[in-house]
């Protein structure tokens, strides 16, 4: 049986019988893929422990007649950070979410690789407050990486660029379908668009052309990160036709630490 290595994210797991699993990978080398890890479920397993969700790590691969199979694995990052708090656990999975739903079986992306790599890193070493905003920038790299960036610097119709002057009062939209900011003239194009304040839409265009590590640099009140975080979530699933189920997740978790009213947007997605 041809071998092969690879160099892994696990994204998540599932059970295969009594004793096996199958496991999401996404590899620097071959892109995302699904492979078995025969016996992880037995005490004995050398596997176990070694393909948890969120680690990275160096695999030996056999390629197989349906799945290929983890044959080795050798721990290169586990995250211990991520995986000692809840809500930064949360947040990695709907990373690992956002990558499983966007990117294509075996088709490699290694720059999203490594932004992915980025992300955990900082999720395993930033504050609770940091966590979405590190995961917002995240999602929108990746959106970027994948040709779905979302224009908000200017009226996806008619051009008009965003007005910068603080506290105006237009009553500017977002809307998914068209992919972007919508001025008032326009945003009767699209009934369902959602209504947004500009300086919102000023936060959101800053965020996606911060890099990396200054986006943590940026404050935002709990309201406008719970309002970005709807918008940046009706963006992908509108892409992917698809649900986010890491987002509800970290809603629920988050909430006994919130006031109540905290993110007017999130109030759209019951």
């Amino acid at each position: 049986m041809p071998v092969y290595k690879a160099e892994a994210i696990v994204l998540r797991q599932q059970a295969l019988g009594e004793a096996d699993r199958i496991v999401t990978l996404f590899t620097r080398e071959y892109g995302k893929l699904r492979a078995a890890a025969k016996g992880i479920r037995r005490p004995a397993s050398r596997l176990a422990g070694r393909l948890e969700p969120f680690t990275h790590a160096r695999l030996l691969l056999a390629r197989g007649r349906t799945l290929d199979v983890i044959a080795q694995a050798e721990i290169v990052e586990a995250f211990a950070g991520v995986r000692a708090d809840l809500i930064r656990s949360a947040y990695a999975a709907y990373v690992a979410e956002l990558v499983d739903r966007g990117l294509a079986d075996r088709d490699p992306h290694q720059e999203v690789f490594a932004l992915t790599l980025d992300v955990l890193e900082t999720l395993g070493r930033s504050r609770e407050d940091d966590a979405d905003i590190a995961v917002l920038h995240f999602a929108l790299r990746l959106a970027g990486c994948l040709g779905y960036q979302p224009e908000t610097a200017m009226c996806v119709e008619c051009g008009r660029r965003l007005p910068r002057v603080r506290g105006a009062a237009e009553a500017w939209a977002f809307s998914p379908a068209r992919g972007g900011a919508l001025c008032p003239a326009c945003r009767r194009e699209d009934a369902e668009a959602v209504p947004v304040p500009p300086g919102l839409l000023a936060t959101f265009d800053h965020l996606i052309r911060t890099p990396g590590p200054e986006s943590s640099r940026l404050r935002m009140t709990p309201v406008q990160r719970g309002d970005l975080a709807r918008l940046v979530q009706l963006h992908l699933e509108h892409r992917w036709e698809a649900r986010l189920r890491a987002p509800l997740v970290i809603k629920r978790l988050r909430e006994p630490l919130e006031s109540p009213g905290t993110g007017d947007l999130t109030a759209t997605a019951k």
